[in-house]
């Protein structure tokens, strides 16, 4: 279901706390994280040589959250798909989410 640009993911109980799960955002593979009452959603692929990020730790704290690529070690902002830390030099895309109806939902940032 697609409205508004929002498009359904996962029911949020299958979302767990502290752990990264992948979801099909309407063809696009993402990587949610749910951190206590916060979901953030990023393209499931590293920029640098397309690693799927669900599979990388996870930082919560300090001053950003972070997802860290399992493959070659670039980290990402998970609030807007930025670049810490390379060898990727381009942002992945970030994703908007809310929950609906007890379901996640994402849509491209702006």
């Amino acid at each position: 279901m697609e409205t508004d640009g929002w498009i359904a993911t996962v029911p949020l109980d299958e979302l767990p706390e502290g752990r990264s799960v992948h979801a099909d955002a309407g063809g696009e593979q993402v990587m949610l994280h749910r951190s206590g009452e916060t979901i953030y959603a990023l393209r499931n692929r590293c920029t640098h040589q397309g690693a799927p990020l669900d599979r990388g730790p996870v930082k919560i704290g300090g001053s950003e959250a972070t997802v860290t690529c399992p493959f070659h070690g670039s980290t990402f902002r998970l609030g807007d798909g930025g670049v810490m830390r390379g060898p990727a030099v381009e942002p992945v895309q970030a994703f908007e989410t809310r929950v609906t109806d007890a379901v996640v939902e994402v849509r491209p940032r702006g």
